[in-house]
């Protein structure tokens, strides 16, 4: 069954470019330095992250109508965080705009912390991103490094097509069977997902094998990293944290 690409990478420009082209390993470390800061960033840096985020999404082609299914589902993710969020603080004695307040604050930090997210799995392959993963553990796991790299690979590999199954088989029972149930619906397509999912699990091994990814050589960095690549982006965190030394 054959299934729409996520978050393929398409760039529009020379932003786009320049975040396809930098290494995987800087990138890993702004995801991790940024989503630590994160959530003691004032609103104000909170916006600018987003903007920057949305910009950088753009920049690599991830608003396609491929990708309408995740973004669907991050901002359900988000709406219903913030209103969870919002609804306990008012059941804890807050009143309605002091809830409505601490929800939507949670609600951007939320969607900074996705558009990130996405533009670093836009910018990045699964391989690449195994590969930088791998680089940071092996002073930890020594020889065995890889094994996790190679299952974080697999893992966001996965992601992408299990949800494009679904959304392919959604369409497909609406074709088929207009009609249909929703109880026979909730039966049916976890059924065939577990169908297409075990033809894919066959198909993914093959690759693995193929491509020798199942030694620790293919997991070994070709290249160094730049210094202008750390300078990239470890000098945005930096700023964040004398934003947040300044603020408090």
């Amino acid at each position: 069954m054959a299934v729409a690409p996520l978050l393929a990478p398409t760039p529009r420009d020379g932003l786009g470019r320049a975040l396809l082209a930098l290494d995987a390993r800087p990138k890993l470390a702004f995801a991790l330095l940024v989503g630590i800061v994160l959530w003691q960033l004032p609103l104000l840096i909170l916006f600018l992250l987003t903007l920057l985020g949305g910009a950088s999404c753009r920049a690599l082609g991830g608003f396609t109508r491929a990708n309408r299914t995740l973004w669907r589902m991050a901002f359900l993710f988000v709406l219903v965080w913030s209103g969870l969020k919002c609804g306990l603080d008012i059941w804890a004695g807050a009143d309605l705009l002091t809830g409505l307040g601490t929800g939507a604050e949670l609600g951007v930090r939320l969607t900074t912390l996705v558009l990130l997210g996405f533009t670093l799995t836009l910018s990045t392959s699964a391989h690449r991103l195994g590969l930088g993963l791998a680089w940071y553990l092996r002073p930890i796991l020594g020889s065995q490094a890889w094994k996790t790299a190679l299952a974080l690979s697999l893992m966001i590999h996965f992601l992408p097509l299990a949800l494009a199954a679904v959304g392919g088989l959604r369409q497909g029972l609406a074709m088929r069977w207009p009609e249909c149930p929703w109880r026979a619906r909730l039966r049916l397509i976890p059924l065939a997902l577990l169908r297409v999912l075990s033809q894919t699990t066959w198909t993914q091994t093959l690759a693995v094998a193929a491509r020798n990814l199942d030694h620790p050589e293919a997991w070994q960095p070709k290249r160094k990293v730049r210094l202008g690549e750390w300078a990239v982006t470890l000098t945005p965190i930096l700023a964040l944290g004398v934003a947040l030394f300044a603020f408090h």
